[in-house]
């Protein structure tokens, strides 16, 4: 049966009394803050009054999500939290540290990837790209968006650098207003707040398994093995469905990589091993064999454990693969180009996307 593997990044089972702590906490050592169930488990959310776990948190929380990191099913471990993987969440309500948040592990797998070494770069989670007009819809939401950041220039140096009209001018100062760039908070100085220069972006996309379906009356849903097991009692709780994880992945993968790579970028799918072996499995995918250069790229970031270990250093950087799509980014009239964006819509919208949100990390490598 399957089990949790790590809980609020520990073995849920340790009762060292740092583990002890930062459990009461509901504490995420990968994002040094209180879990946030990977930002896609509020439906499992425990209200915490008059529940049996009451006695386990701290009493300033009134509720916790269920911390769960990562399931072992059988000899195989399954990281369900995209969390785990990367965090890059600042403590902080104001400008980041430089590389405050980040990681051995993650550092370790941006090199690899190829993210710009020697500068600064900032760091947009959830970044929601919306582009309309008669003739075509687009709607995407990138993990995260990576890019250097600008320091002592005004918001009228970025206005003028992307040719933002004069028409565009409020579209543009109310996506600042909404990400409070023109309040003074990602700068010492109101007039001059960090910026992004979007050149050449980097797409983050987080890939990690979903879990099955669950059986209440015996206990195997989220929530009464999330119990069970911060209880100190024995626990089974749902395993993984790896058929949902590659159809999400599959819809976006071709788009989301065009999109980058038509604004002088890229995007990178970072997943763990565990879930590429299971696509090449039952896909043509093969990551050992290299691919030629081309201009419709895929990029592939794996992590995969170390030998038997759990906490927040037992994950280390595998793989990075770079594969021809096999289809040309610019779509063919002659083909069924599904899988692309009906237009690639100018940098600037992508610009604005930003601008609406928080400066959630300053990294450099």
């Amino acid at each position: 049966m399957p089990k949790f593997y790590e809980v609020y990044g520990r073995d849920v089972y340790d009762q060292s009394e740092v583990a002890v702590a930062e459990r009461k906490a509901a504490y995420c050592p990968f994002t040094e803050n209180v879990c946030d169930g990977g930002g896609n488990r509020h439906q499992t959310k425990i209200k915490l009054a008059g529940s049996e776990l009451r006695g386990f948190f701290n009493d300033e929380l009134s509720s916790v999500i269920p911390g769960i990191c990562s399931i072992q099913y059988g000899d195989e471990i399954w990281v369900v939290c995209p969390r785990r993987l990367l965090g890059f969440f600042s403590k902080r309500d104001g400008v980041p540290d430089i590389n405050e948040s980040l990681h051995a592990h993650e550092r370790e797998a941006l090199i690899n990837a190829g993210v710009p070494r020697g500068i600064e770069l900032g760091v947009w989670p959830e970044v929601y790209l919306q582009y309309g007009d008669e003739d075509s819809s687009i709607n995407y939401h990138f993990d995260f968006v990576i890019a250097p950041i600008r320091r002592n220039k005004s918001f009228s140096w970025l206005l003028k650098s992307y040719n933002i009209s004069d028409e565009e001018n409020e579209a543009f100062k109310a996506a600042a207003k909404i990400g409070k760039y023109l309040e003074g908070k990602y700068s010492p100085n109101k007039e001059q707040p960090i910026l992004p220069d979007i050149i050449s972006p980097i797409v983050i996309e987080v890939m990690t398994a979903s879990t099955s379906g669950s059986d209440k009356e015996v206990g195997t849903d989220i929530a009464a093995s999330f119990a069970d097991a911060i209880k100190g009692n024995d626990h089974n709780c749902p395993g993984i469905n790896k058929r949902q994880v590659w159809g999400r992945m599959a819809t976006q993968l071709f788009a989301k990589s065009a999109l980058a790579e038509e604004w002088g970028g890229k995007t990178i799918w970072l997943v763990q091993d565990q879930l590429l072996k299971n696509i090449e499995l039952t896909t043509k995918l093969n990551l050992d064999v290299p691919s030629a250069d081309s201009s419709g790229t895929i990029n592939f970031l794996s992590m995969t454990y170390a030998d038997e270990q759990k906490g927040i250093e037992s994950l280390r950087f595998l793989k990075y693969s770079k594969k021809s799509a096999g289809l040309d980014f610019q779509g063919n009239q002659m083909a069924t180009d599904i899988l692309l964006p009906k237009v690639n819509p100018d940098k600037k919208v992508l610009l604005k996307a930003i601008l609406r949100r928080k400066l959630s990390a300053i990294i450099f490598l």
